[in-house]
């Protein structure tokens, strides 16, 4: 039998081309007409052959093709997920993708195709499976943003919710958000239904679609949302541009936001980041997977800014999981065009002490076409380091190997540190001085290291490690930059996350942590054994992989050692050897904020006086 034909018309519309550069303005670009012309032209034709009909129905009607429907009812007992009136309309806006070795996971892929607007884009000769998604559609994804609000509104506000104060219901109908949205995924995850070889990004995925949802709610001019909470006609419209601003509120903790906002770029001297970016705009309902090198541009981010989508990397893309499109006017031009164009770029890390991989997007991408905006000034991007740290936190609850005689050498300089950590909370590093051109080599390559990954952050005045649960502003040691130099350098702003709680982001609620921490667990094979602990412990023991101590139980060591096994001798007279163990066995950090920051020694004591030449 031949595999079924699935080649279908897409980004068909009544013109030749569906966009034209520096022709359409934002009001356009957010409009649902607009909306309407990508992807399949069943949206766009309803629009266009009947004139008179009210464009909010044919979103209804959008919202109506999200649900999982049987036509066969006796089959309804295969149809049963929890919290399933959200999974076509989460599939859309954060790019669920299934399983292919569990049946469930396949009929309900399946079922999404029948139902509810999934698109299939290929079915191997085998037919066993087939591989499908949801492409750039920014209708239907408008049509999936508002699906999950009514869920929301419905589920939060319940019966009696609706006699509140609007300030009272958009709280509500937050908390909705943040606890549902992540148990939601959490569950089907446990069920084995989503893959689980993406779990890291789909939970920035869902973090950054969190925080755009909730600063559209949380938004006071957005007349919308207040007419629905009246109790007036009328529908929340998702598909507005955000401020950079209010998407980073909405994103990252109070208690850390106002460091950030105050950032300076890391690269050169220049403005805050608040005020490099008070007329920026993000605009994105969706996450499209970039299939090379090539849409790491601003020629690409524009067009994808006009479909409302962001961008997920590709396996090769080492620096860079996913791009946020920025859109910043140029001479107060309501025209986006790719020469205002910038970036949010966003590595993700779920590995204790993995590399950090600094983001440099003119010298990685050539990201930008050229060096500076009309009115000479460059435009500048940001970059996120969301260091999740989900398997540090399991290390810190697994049992370690003990040694029963460590070594106290190093232990007075830590309790030290550990003292000026305490009296000093908040560790903002100050400005380098001239001096500091006569530290010594070794000193320069680590002031110049990147601080995001490291526990000690060098910098001139050596500061302290961070204390967990604080925020950093760190100046790192830069080559000089003349003026000439700064005109072709775009502003970088730098900020380091670590940690997945509501300590450090917005969107996570105080009660919710366990969501993601279900869902950033790697568990290994024997993690739905269905017998006690000390069985699966007997299971460890017949090697299915090699962990301490259940792996070495059969051999004697000499010395104490890492692998936990029985000792002969313990002879413990290598003091370098017990601090190597001891500092092996040291906590995690917990979460916390970093931000870099940028120090020119030649220029350290001359303020922001400076500031216009870069900026």
């Amino acid at each position: 039998m031949n595999a079924p034909f699935v080649e279908l018309p897409f980004d068909a519309w009544k013109e030749p081309s569906l966009v034209i550069e520096g022709t359409h303005s934002a009001q356009e670009i957010c409009s649902l007409k607009f909306m309407a012309r990508f992807g399949r032209p069943l949206f766009w034709t309803v629009m266009e052959s009947t004139p008179s009909i009210d464009q909010e129905e044919v979103v209804q009607y959008a919202m109506s093709k999200l649900e999982l429907r049987l036509e066969d009812t006796s089959r309804d007992i295969f149809c049963k997920f929890p919290l399933q009136k959200l999974i076509p309309p989460l599939s859309v806006r954060v790019d669920l993708s299934f399983e292919l070795n569990r049946d469930e996971a396949v009929f309900l892929e399946g079922l999404l195709v029948a139902s509810s607007m999934r698109t299939v884009y290929s079915v191997p000769k085998h037919q066993q499976y087939f591989r499908g998604g949801y492409p750039s559609e920014p209708f239907v994804a408008e049509a999936a943003a508002r699906a999950i609000f009514t869920w929301c509104h419905a589920k939060g506000l319940g019966r009696t919710g609706s006699t509140l104060p609007p300030a009272e219901q958009i709280e509500m109908i937050i908390a909705t958000y943040k606890t549902n949205i992540p148990s939601a995924i959490s569950q089907w995850l446990e069920l084995g239904l989503i893959d689980q070889g993406t779990r890291e990004e789909l939970v920035v995925r869902m973090l950054c679609t969190l925080a755009h949802d909730i600063a559209i709610l949380k938004n006071p001019d957005h007349e919308h949302v207040n007419a629905v909470l009246s109790g007036v006609s009328g529908d929340v419209s998702f598909s507005q541009m955000i401020r950079v601003e209010d998407f980073l509120r909405a994103l990252i903790s109070e208690k850390y936001i106002g460091d950030v906002l105050d950032a300076r770029p890391s690269n050169l001297r220049g403005e805050m980041l608040r005020d490099a970016f008070k007329d920026g705009y993000v605009h994105f309902t969706q996450f499209v997977k970039a299939g090379d090198k090539s849409t790491i541009t601003d020629e690409a981010i524009y067009l994808l800014f006009l479909r409302a989508a962001a961008i997920q990397g590709y396996g090769n893309m080492a620096s860079t999981d996913f791009v946020i499109p920025v859109w910043i006017p140029t001479n107060n031009s309501q025209y986006p065009d790719r020469w205002s164009m910038s970036a949010i770029f966003i590595q993700v890390k779920n590995r204790v002490n993995k590399q950090f991989i600094p983001i440099d997007a003119q010298e990685t991408f050539q990201f930008f076409t050229r060096p500076q905006m009309q009115n000479g000034r460059k435009l500048p991007y940001i970059t996120i380091v969301m260091e999740l740290g989900n398997l540090a936190a399991e290390q810190k609850k697994a049992p370690q190997p003990e040694v029963k005689q460590a070594s106290t050498v190093g232990r007075t300089k830590r309790k030290g540190q550990q003292a000026q950590r305490k009296k000093n909370p908040v560790q903002v590093s100050m400005p380098a001085n001239p001096t500091a051109q006569r530290q010594t080599r070794e000193t320069t390559k680590q002031a110049k290291m990147p601080v995001a990954t490291s526990p000690v952050c060098d910098t001139v005045q050596r500061i302290p490690p961070p204390t967990p649960a604080d925020v950093q502003v760190i100046s790192r040691e830069l080559p000089q930059t003349t003026r000439s130099q700064a005109l072709h350098i775009h502003p970088r702003y730098e900020i380091a996350i670590k940690g997945c709680s509501s300590l450090v982001y917005n969107v996570i609620g105080d009660e919710d942590k366990s969501h993601y921490s279900n869902i950033l667990a790697h568990k290994d094979m024997l993690a739905e054994h269905p017998r006690s602990e000390d069985r699966v412990e007997a299971v460890r023991r017949m090697k299915p992989y090699w962990v301490a101590p259940s792996s070495y139980h059969w051999a004697k060591m000499n010395k104490e050692s890492r692998l936990g096994a029985e000792v002969v001798i313990a002879d413990n007279n290598n003091n370098d050897d017990d601090e190597y163990y001891e500092n092996t066995n040291e906590e995690a950090e917990e979460d916390l904020v970093v931000v870099n920051g940028y120090s020119d020694t030649e220029d350290a004591g001359a303020g922001d006086t400076d500031a216009e030449d870069v900026s």
